[in-house]
């Protein structure tokens, strides 16, 4: 075994996914995959994510919603562990960032994905960086380019710390594109106090409009500086 390794711990109820998973991983003489037979999170002991570095689990058999609470509930209690989530060929950039920005993970990898890039995005991971399919990263790359046309808003993040939990989730849905009008009826509540929120929100935190909130709401919740100075753009093609 290497000095240095990555501890894997699949989360599936499925052998045969464990297996395919394990067979693409243990090429690479870094990585030690252990396995969990359950769709469950909770179900998983404390002791087991306490010794693993990064957690594959599968989005289709759990509801989302349930999904990411789960992993963010795991991830306020170990904040080193990160989660790769596979999920099925084409799945839609807005529900493939939803389940991101609600539940932590900042990885995401298709159920078919080739061994190389499977490991390249654990290894990613494992280094506190991000692995995003391409169609999910496209869908920003023009957003991405308003944060770095403002760079006085990457030395202060202190705004973005500050928001109530239904600042938190109007900036959520709204990045994911949903209208005010849409926005309301998930809350359940008047499109005008949807409304008034994001005027606030945006006249606190400096942005003149809301592409460019939704581009620094992205940019302090998903891309970290060092993914945005790292990434390998040839890796997610």
């Amino acid at each position: 075994m290497p000095a240095t390794h990555t501890r894997v711990l699949v989360i599936d109820d499925d052998r045969g996914c464990f297996e395919q998973i394990k067979s693409q991983l243990q090429p690479e003489d870094d990585f030690v995959v252990g396995w969990r037979q359950t769709c469950c999170l909770q179900e998983v002991a404390d002791e087991e994510f306490e010794q693993t570095d990064v957690v594959i689990t599968d989005s289709d058999k759990q509801e989302s919603n349930s999904l990411a609470e789960s992993v963010s509930n795991i991830r306020s209690k170990f904040p080193f562990l990160e989660f790769l989530i596979v999920g099925t060929s084409g799945d839609d950039g807005d529900h493939v960032m939803m389940l991101l920005l609600q539940s932590g993970a900042k990885g995401y990898v298709d159920l078919n994905t080739s061994a190389d890039k499977l490991a390249s995005a654990v290894r990613r991971l494992a280094a506190g960086a991000t692995w995003l399919p391409p169609h999910v990263l496209a869908r920003y790359v023009d957003l991405m380019a308003i944060v770095e046309s403002l760079p006085v808003y990457k030395t202060h993040p202190e705004p973005w710390s500050k928001f109530t939990s239904r600042e938190e989730r109007v900036m959520l849905l709204m990045a994911c594109g949903r209208s005010d009008r849409e926005i309301a009826q998930t809350l359940g509540v008047d499109q005008s106090i949807i409304t008034s929120c994001l005027h606030q929100v945006m006249h606190r935190t400096g942005a003149p409009n809301r592409p460019t909130l939704i581009a620094l709401y992205l940019y302090h919740k998903l891309f970290r500086s060092d993914f945005l100075t790292t990434l390998d753009q040839h890796q997610l093609n």
